[in-house]
């Protein structure tokens, strides 16, 4: 296996903080009045979900959804495995995807056919990251907080082989 160490900052604690609080401040006044289902794709997003949901002035519940098509490598392996499903009904709800990242976006299209076949009152998508990659899947991002280029990354939630994720800022991997 490649070794790898990190690499430049990529956005700082402080850099996080503030545009998480800008997009729960959108999100508040775009779902004022009704009710949130988070739904949190695990286990990247878990850091997120969390900063996100504390700024939040909407009402919120959560549930958590893990899928995969990584394994321990940094690049998709384009087979999209469901390993934990909703625990949730979320038909007539108003549901927000919260993902870490989206990098060829094959991952986020499968879930989301999947979570529109359930009927949901609404269906949007929150991302912290959107890697601007060639041959993307084109998906809408209502809420997204960075743009970047095709990088591996860590920090904050985000792993390579289930390390780092503790890491409160982004960085880079070099090899």
């Amino acid at each position: 296996m490649a070794r790898f160490e990190l690499g430049e900052t990529l956005f700082t604690t402080d850099e996080i903080a503030v545009r998480v609080r800008d997009l729960a401040r959108q999100i508040s006044r775009d779902y004022e009045g009704e009710e949130i289902l988070m739904v949190g794709i695990l286990k990247g997003a878990f850091v997120f979900l969390a900063d996100l949901a504390r700024c939040i002035t909407a009402p919120v519940r959560f549930d958590f959804i893990s899928c995969s098509s990584y394994g321990s490598s940094t690049k998709t392996s384009g087979v999209v495995r469901l390993q934990k499903d909703l625990d949730t009904d979320i038909a007539d709800r108003h549901v927000l995807v919260v993902e870490d990242i989206i990098d060829t976006g094959l991952t986020l299209s499968y879930l989301l056919k999947n979570l529109e076949a359930r009927g949901p009152a609404s269906l949007e998508i929150c991302s912290l990251l959107n890697k601007q990659v060639p041959g993307k899947a084109d998906l809408e991002i209502r809420y997204e907080g960075f743009s970047i280029s095709d990088v591996s990354i860590v920090g904050y939630g985000l792993d390579y082989d289930e390390s780092y994720r503790n890491l409160p800022y982004i960085a880079a991997l070099k090899k």
